[in-house]
């Protein structure tokens, strides 16, 4: 065998320019399903959970009633559960997603943060890397006791230092003390992002939370004081559906510990830990695994029409060599020695592309990994996901090695050894003199040629379908005006203040700013659209009760919640439609809410209410005072959402944007005026929490829901361009070799009288023919394609003509292209030097 590979190692270096060729075929093709595995290996197939991950489930509590509202769970709530509750749950931990501000002063960073309860590093199945993990004590409620565990990634971005454990971390102005390292891609359960340190509950009071609002309690025994996520571990043996079967038991027990004042029964759900999100409500991962099936199909298709390219290329170079084989054959090597010796060239050839293919396969990722940092940059956070390459992705491209090898090497190999000895001894390389029309058109290499067009066609058409999508995206009217719009973002749960002092400085950011030259406009509100974070809030008409049947029509109305200043419609860039005077606790509803509520009524002045009463005792009544258009949150509303807005000072969220809208659109302009804004914030107060500062346009370019639906598009593309490519290469290729095969004949032809002219057509009208045929084909796997797209497809129907005629159009104008090339050099074979070949 080594014998072989020597031998097989010295043919390649007799023709450099072939095994460049199809190496770097081979990289491009291999590196693609490379990435695309570590990508998918790395997010969807590799367990979140260390320990026996599908006994680990999400705990939420859901209403009795029309709106099924879902909220979390007391202190109290989760003590019980995790006592009593071990007939489903073996072990119960509780979370809570918080926002920390991490160093001093200016160099403050805000930074993801989970609290939880002691148990939870045991019950996900975690050891720490270095030091240890917290202690009951130190969770108990209100124990402040300033301790806390990074994350691996948090560490190494900290230097790696050999005396982290022991040292001491500024959280929120106050010194902690680091206890211990969590393992290197812990991250608790999401298959993305670690945070960068977890603290235990007993600090609660001291660190904000991620979504908090003036509600936020903080005294965790107060039985009203829904706080916490729950995460439990099955008992071993159960499924979840007998685990569910059992779970009203247990939430009789949690509706018998209820205050007396509360809302009354509720039931507890279960669900398997989504990969991605970090809701307070049961979601799932959507359509992850279609989109990692139609990834991974996506790249074998060009791992396909790869080999079928270089299956051409090998059969055309067998053809030259069949005076070889046949003198090998004729002094007595046996057939399984040729096809072996021809299969170790393949594997190493397939062995270069695939060391060259990891190696775009790394670099692509670590350039997916940059960009997914540089979206998310406003909060640090650790990543978990790996996507370079390890010993499973190099285990599955020796794979994919031995794969192509198999699909380009064999066909070809099997075909050189069936050798005519008297007729390849004697004859000149080319087609057997007698072909018919019928074989020659749908000889191998021609089937395999359209085969590559169709595959191609169907990848440019998805392509098609996604870019379409992008574009679709990034033109959408949102129904506000972001160029124009400064925004600047502001968290004051990183500093120590009450929430009415940071109220007085939002509402004094706003006039300062209002006051600088060239600004129309200047307000705070405590959401951003097409932001990445949401507040929600359920609401119905004050004369209306929510019915306590489950199935019965529920009257209220999801809606976005915001809690703004003064002039936040002009900043922003909405019209105010309708408006009436304030009264004590007001309300401002957009188009759609008020069609939603009052279909048949004016809805200014009618009054309406939360499906949640306040916690701190306001009164539970809105005036609705203005209605204003509606506006998207994100590109993901295919109908646009509802939104509701009350005044900051009913309001408050220490995670605020300030607007400033200048009298002009330019950019250039918005961008200028940044020094200036920064200068009037620091006269206000020099350690306002100020994260960041940019246009708002460049905020939306950089929305997490457009960038997914750009990477789609980048995805797809690559496919489509490498596959057009590759299909290119093989149509000039097989018409090339198919042209010198048949010079003999040409000569002869144009001996006889047949002109120039003749002799294109005669080449071209093949290549033209078996294009359109390939391209029939490609059509109808292109519909079939279009229809598994069509639930990941944004905006776009999935036989959109136009996607479908630019790409038949585009790809028979390159495979036709191709076809020329050979077809005008046929026409100049010289009848002489034909006629005199051997």
């Amino acid at each position: 065998m080594i014998q072989d590979f020597k031998f097989a190692f010295r043919q390649l270096l007799k023709s450099p320019g072939f095994t460049a060729v199809a190496v770097l075929t081979l990289a491009l093709a291999i590196g693609v399903n490379s990435a695309i595995f570590a990508l998918i290996n790395g997010v969807v197939l590799h367990p979140v959970v260390p320990e026996r991950p599908n006994e680990v489930v999400n705990v939420f509590s859901a209403r009795q009633n029309a709106s099924h509202d879902y909220r979390q769970f007391s202190y109290n709530e989760y003590r019980e559960l995790r006592e009593n509750g071990g007939e489903v749950l073996a072990d119960v931990a509780a979370l809570e997603f918080a926002v920390a501000g991490i160093g001093r002063d200016h160099e403050m960073r805000r930074s993801f943060a989970f609290l939880t309860s002691e148990n939870y590093f045991s019950l996900m199945g975690a050891k720490p890397y270095r030091g240890r993990f917290y202690s009951g004590e130190e969770c108990k409620p209100n124990a402040n006791i300033a301790v806390v565990v990074t994350s691996y990634g948090f560490w190494k971005r900290m230097g790696s230092r050999a005396d982290f454990v022991g040292s001491t971390l500024q959280i929120n102005g106050q010194p902690y003390t680091v206890i211990g390292i969590a393992a290197d891609g812990f991250s608790g359960a999401n298959a993305l992002i670690a945070p960068d340190i977890w603290a235990p509950i007993g600090v609660r009071s001291q660190l904000g939370s991620a979504f908090g609002d003036s509600e936020t309690m903080h005294d965790l025994m107060n039985p009203k004081n829904y706080a916490f996520n729950l995460t439990g571990r099955m008992r071993p043996g159960l499924t979840i559906d007998m685990a569910k079967s059992r779970l009203p038991v247990l939430a009789q027990r949690l509706t018998a510990i209820q205050p007396p004042d509360s809302e009354g029964a509720r039931e507890l759900q279960i669900q398997t830990p989504s990969r991605f999100s970090l809701s307070t409500q049961p979601e799932d991962d959507g359509p992850i695994t279609l989109i990692a099936t139609l990834l991974a199909a996506m790249a074998g298709a060009v791992l396909l029409i790869a080999c079928l390219n270089l299956a051409n290329m090998l059969l055309a170079r067998a053809t030259s060599r069949s005076k070889e084989i046949a003198v090998r054959l004729a002094v007595g090597a046996s057939r399984w020695r040729i096809v072996r010796q021809l299969l170790c060239e393949g594997f190493l050839l397939a062995l270069c592309g695939g060391a060259i293919g990891l190696v775009l396969s790394a670099w692509c990722n670590d350039l997916l990994l940059q960009q997914l940092r540089s979206l998310l940059a406003s909060i640090n956070f650790s990543f978990v996901v790996k996507l370079r390459p390890d010993a499973v992705v190099l285990s599955v491209t020796f794979l994919f090695c031995l794969l192509a090898t198999m699909l380009f090497s064999l066909g070809p190999a099997l075909k050189s050894t069936k050798a005519d000895l008297v007729n390849d001894l004697k004859q000149q390389v080319g087609e057997p003199a007698r072909v018919g029309r019928f074989n020659r058109f749908f000889a191998p290499r021609h089937i395999s040629v359209m085969a590559q067009i169709a595959l191609s066609l169907m990848l440019l058409f998805a392509a098609g379908l996604f870019f379409r999508g992008a574009l679709k995206a990034a033109g959408l009217n949102p129904g506000f005006v972001a160029a124009g719009d400064l925004i600047s973002e502001f968290d004051f749960t990183l500093v120590k203040k009450a929430p009415a002092e940071s109220r007085r400085l939002m509402f004094a950011m706003a006039e300062r700013a209002r006051e600088l030259p060239g600004v129309t406009a200047s307000a705070v509100g405590t959401m951003l659209p097409y932001a990445d974070l949401t507040n929600t809030r359920r609401i119905l008409r004050t004369k209306d009760t929510m019915p306590n049947d489950p199935k019965a029509p529920d009257p209220s109305v999801n809606s976005l919640y915001t809690a703004v200043t003064t002039g936040y419609f002009d900043a922003l860039g909405v019209k105010l439609l309708r408006e009436s005077k304030e009264s004590r606790r007001v309300a401002i509803i957009d188009e759609e809410m008020a069609k939603k509520l009052f279909p048949n009524e004016d809805a200014i002045g009618q009054h309406v209410r939360y499906t949640q009463a306040p916690k701190d005792g306001a009164p539970n009544d809105l005036e609705i005072i203005g209605i204003v258009s509606k506006h998207r949150h994100d590109i993901q509303n295919d109908s646009i959402v509802c939104r509701l807005f009350v005044p900051l000072a009913q309001g408050y969220n220490g995670q605020t944007y300030l607007h400033v809208r200048l009298n002009t659109r330019d950019r250039h302009v918005v961008v200028a005026i940044m020094p200036t804004l920064r200068q009037a914030l620091r006269e206000i107060d020099p350690d306002l929490p100020l994260l960041q500062m940019t246009p708002f346009v460049d905020l939306i370019e950089k929305s997490p829901n457009l960038w997914i639906v750009k990477l789609g598009a980048m995805l797809f593309g690559a496919f489509g361009c490498i596959a057009l490519l590759l299909a290119v290469v093989g149509v000039y290729g097989v018409k090339a070799y198919a042209v010198a095969c048949r010079t003999r004949e040409i000569g002869i032809r144009m001996a006889l009288g047949a002109h120039r002219k003749d002799v294109f057509a005669l080449i071209l009208r093949q290549g033209a023919m078996q294009t359109a045929l390939a391209v029939s084909v490609g059509l109808l796997l292109s519909l079939a394609a279009g229809r598994v797209l069509s639930q990941i497809l944004y905006g776009v129907s999935p036989t959109d003509p136009f996607a479908l005629i630019t790409s038949s159009l585009m790809l028979a104008a390159a495979a036709l292209l191709a076809c020329f090339l050979p077809a005008r050099r046929a026409t100049y074979v010289n009848p002489i030097t034909a006629l005199r070949t051997e």
